[in-house]
Order: C-alpha cells, then sequence, then structure tokens
C-alpha cells in the first residue's frame, strides 16, 4: 500500500547506505589511510579533497540526469538498480590498497586512493542524488513527509551506530588489536561484508519505492537555470542551515578519533562514547518527529543546537582525568542537536521542491539534490583540507602518534595536555562546532516555512495549473505564498503568474 508501514521501511534502508557508509567513511577513512596504510596527514586530507572537489561536481549532473531520465522503473528507482553494483565495489576499494606501500611509492599509493575515493563518491551520487529527491514524487502532505524523514533518520541512527561499532570489532578480529598495517586484512573483511549489506539495502529500496505518475516531460537546462535556484530566498535560507549543521557533522565525525585518543588519552572508550552518542541519536529522533508534527520542522533545531553548543562549551573544562560518565553525558547532549539537525534539514529538503515549482513552473528535485550534495560535499572537501593543514601546523605526526598509543599508560596528562598537538586538536573540535552551529541556529531563527505556509504554496500550484490565476485563494493563502517564496505575486510560476 502506498505511504504505508512497508512502503516507508522500504524507503528508509536507503539510508543504511547513507548514514552506515558515511559513518564508516567519516570514522575510519583517514584512520586508515594514516595508521594503516602510513599515508602522511596532509596527503590524506589531499585525497579526501580532490576526491570531494570532483565528487561535487558530479552530484549536479547526476541530479540533472535523474531529472532527465524517463524508463519503466521511473526516474529515480532505475539508478537504484544500476548503482548496486557500484556501491558494493567501491566501498570494497575504499579500505583495499592492493598491496600498495607509501614509502616506497607514495605517489601510487597517492593516486590509487584518491580514484578509490573518486570512484566511491560518484557511487555513493548515483544512487543518494535520486534518493534525496524521490520523497517528493512519493507524498506532497507536509507532516507524511516528516513521518517518511523520521524513520529514515530511525534507520540511518542505527546503521550509524552499527557501522560505528562493529567495523572495528571485525577489523580487530581479523587484524588484531595494534593499530597498523597489520589490520589491512581486518579493514578488508569488513568492506566485503558491510559492501554486501549496501548493496542488498539498495535492492530493497527499488523494490518498495514508487514515484509519481505525472511527471512533466524532460526539458533542457542551460547554465542560468543551475545558479537560478539561488535566487530561491528560502532555499539560500535552508542552505546557511544544511551547510552549518553538515559541515558540523562531517568534522567533528573526523576528529573525534583523534579527540579521543590525543587529546583524552581515552581509546579504549572510544566505542563506548560513539556507541552511546548513535543510540541516544535513534533515541531522541522519534521526540524530534513530535516536536517537528507540532511546532513546524525547523522547531526541533531550537531545541538540539543550543544543547549542542553548550556541550562544545563544556568540553573546554575536559581533559584526561574527566571521568567518562561526564564523556557519556555529553555524548547523550549532543545526540539531542544531531537528533535535531538531520531531522530538519533533510525534511526541510523536499518541500523546497514545490517552492521552487510555484515560482518556476517546473519539477526541478534532482537539480536542488545535486546543488545541495555539491555545496556539501564541496565545503566539507575544503574544511577537511584545512583541517589537515591545522593538524600539521600543531605538529601532529602519524609516526610519533604511534609512539605515544604504546607509551600512553606511562604519560603525565598534566604535562602532556600542554603540547601544541593536544591543544590544536582540542580546540579546533571545540571551535569548529560553536562557529558554525551558532550560524546555523541563526538562519533557523529566519525560516519562514510552516506547515500552513506550506499548504499554502500546494494550494497556489493547484490553482495556477488548473486556473492559470491565484484568485481562488484566501487573502490569508496569497499573503503565506508570498512570504513562503520571499517574492511578489508577478514573479510566480515563471511570472506568468496574474
Amino acid at each position: 500500500m502506498k505511504n504505508g508501514r512497508t512502503t516507508k521501511l522500504a524507503y528508509a534502508c536507503g539510508d543504511i547506505y547513507g548514514g552506515g557508509a558515511f559513518m564508516v567513511f567519516s570514522l575510519l577513512f583517514m584512520n586508515f589511510l594514516v595508521l594503516v596504510e602510513g599515508v602522511s596527514v596532509v596527503a590524506a586530507t589531499v585525497i579526501i579533497f580532490i576526491g570531494r572537489v570532483w565528487d561535487a561536481f558530479f552530484d549536479p549532473i547526476m541530479g540533472r540526469i535523474s531529472d532527465r531520465t524517463r524508463s519503466r522503473f521511473g526516474r529515480r528507482r532505475i539508478f537504484f538498480l544500476i548503482g548496486l553494483l557500484p556501491v558494493y565495489l567501491s566501498f570494497v576499494m575504499l579500505f583495499y590498497g592492493f598491496g600498495l606501500e607509501y614509502d616506497s611509492n607514495p605517489i601510487a599509493t597517492v593516486t590509487y586512493f584518491t580514484v578509490s575515493y573518486i570512484f566511491w563518491g560518484m557511487s555513493f551520487s548515483l544512487v543518494m542524488v535520486p534518493y534525496n529527491a524521490i520523497l517528493s514524487d512519493m507524498t506532497n502532505d507536509y507532516n507524511e513527509r516528516t513521518s517518511f524523514t523520521t524513520i529514515r533518520m530511525v534507520f540511518s541512527g542505527g546503521a550509524s551506530l552499527v557501522c560505528a561499532v562493529v567495523p572495528s570489532v571485525v577489523i580487530k578480529a581479523m587484524g588484531g588489536d595494534t593499530i597498523g598495517p597489520d589490520q589491512r586484512s581486518g579493514y578488508l573483511v569488513m568492506a566485503l561484508i558491510l559492501g554486501a549489506v549496501f548493496l542488498v539495502a539498495w535492492l530493497l529500496v527499488f523494490l518498495g519505492t514508487y514515484e509519481r505518475d505525472d511527471v512533466p516531460p524532460a526539458s533542457s537546462i542551460t547554465r542560468h537555470d543551475w545558479a537560478s535556484v539561488f535566487t530561491n530566498r528560502a532555499y539560500r535560507n535552508f542552505l546557511g542551515i544544511f551547510l552549518g549543521f553538515q559541515i558540523t557533522v562531517d568534522l567533528t565525525l573526523a576528529l573525534f578519533i583523534f579527540y579521543m585518543d590525543v587529546v583524552l588519552l581515552r581509546y579504549d572508550y572510544y566505542e563506548l562514547v560513539v556507541g552511546l552518542l548513535l543510540v541516544a541519536t535513534v533515541v531522541f529522533t522519534p521526540l524530534m518527529n513530535m516536536l517537528a508534527q507540532r511546532r513546524g520542522k525547523a522547531f526541533p533545531l531550537f531545541i538540539g543546537i543550543p544543547l549542542w553548543i553548550a556541550a562544545s562549551i563544556v568540553f573546554i573544562g575536559v581533559g584526561p582525568g574527566t571521568p567518562v560518565y561526564v564523556l557519556c553525558v555529553l555524548a547523550v547532549v549532543i545526540a539531542a542537536g544531531s537528533a535535531s539537525g538531520n531531522l530538519a534539514t533533510w525534511s526541510m529538503l523536499s518541500d523546497i521542491y514545490d517552492i521552487d515549482e510555484l515560482l518556476t513552473a517546473q519539477r526541478r528535485e534532482g537539480v536542488y539534490s545535486g546543488v545541495s550534495t555539491f555545496l556539501r560535499k564541496f565545503a566539507s572537501g575544503v574544511a577537511v583540507l584545512l583541517v589537515g593543514f591545522g593538524l600539521q601546523a600543531v605538529h601532529f605526526d602519524q609516526n610519533e602518534y604511534a609512539v605515544l598509543r604504546a607509551q600512553s599508560e606511562s604519560l603525565d596528562p598534566r604535562a602532556y595536555a600542554d603540547s601544541m598537538a593536544v591543544v590544536g586538536i582540542k580546540w579546533m573540535f571545540i571551535a569548529i562546532p560553536l562557529v558554525l552551529l551558532s550560524l546555523c541556529l541563526a538562519f533557523a531563527l529566519r525560516n519562514k516555512i510552516n506547515q500552513r505556509r506550506f499548504d499554502a504554496v500546494l494550494a497556489g500550484i493547484g490553482e495556477l495549473k488548473t486556473s492559470g490565476s491565484l484568485d481562488g485563494l484566501t487573502a490569508q493563502q496569497l499573503d503565506d505564498v508570498l512570504v513562503a517564496t520571499g517574492t511578489t505575486q508577478d514573479r510566480l510560476w515563471g511570472g506568468a503568474a496574474p
């Protein structure tokens, strides 16, 4: 049954890959490159930067391809089928170097992992860009979209939890407890297992989702049309929320293992803290859904983001001597922010598509999905590159890092806490969320879309399609339409609305 529980569960399976693969990449890829393959920190961040920039430019192209595709399986679902094998192979290649050694052949090693990351990123986009666009085809109900997104975020959180804990268990079981080259076999087994899980997940998405029947004819698009998405005031404001939150998540995950190990000397509790954070995120997601259903999709941000900001401030006083239970409490607080941001950003994006249709008389879900992921990946790539140079600037060295781990029990935490590397990593871990989440919250306060205004947008689209005018709207609905779109009536429907 359309929009039934089975459909929602099938749709949510896409974020088993979206959340799970992204979690593995964020937590382990740099760790794998630097500590297992022996790649320098700067070279590792350059690999990620090049891969993300390439991938970022592919996203809008992928979005436009999905908009123009017409097939017996729809314009989005067909890519879930096409992407099955690339999803599997690219994930395995990401964590397998085919015997290349960075010390003896650095150029070949960096080239291989750059190509592997590009392949993985393009495979990710091949399925995730159409996936992010398909929800508006499945339902145009404001709260129903939030319901779909809630189940998606629960699956994402569950997959993230599994992928934050299970990979390290598999890696240690197959490659040993010592971080280093001996763990290569463990990473390969982990990638083979999870790659198969992700393949099955996308098969379920393909089988269980559907698309609207009244798809408009494919239209050509110019460079001006790509840029035109930024004339949508609601979309510009959404980007402030989306990028502020998502880049915070990307950089926090990239730094977290270094923070736990180098700053706090608590690597043994890494799985506990990350696992608790992700479990709490799953628990908080339905609660944030209840708030969003009652008060609007942006409202959870006003609860969760200030809590994350407060936790970042508390981290100023956290050090190697801080009890583990304090770290666990802070992880739960951050989870509230994580749940609110993920639910709000992904559910808000689908509403932008309808606002754009009222502005342009076109359905351009793929364009918006592609541009959004392009901006996120490009900005995150630059940010990760800057973090890499930041780690170099504070004299972090992966070889000294390995020695540190071997001798951590004999270290004097108070003396070590004053080293430049520790101070630098600590303040990056604290300052990045404080700045970016504050920007995210500032844009959230400017959000104009709520359920009443969204329903007015849908009513306006219906009136323009049937009668060619907005005369059938009430004065309140017309005012809501103009507030939601941030423009004047004569500019609606491509300038054709009387």
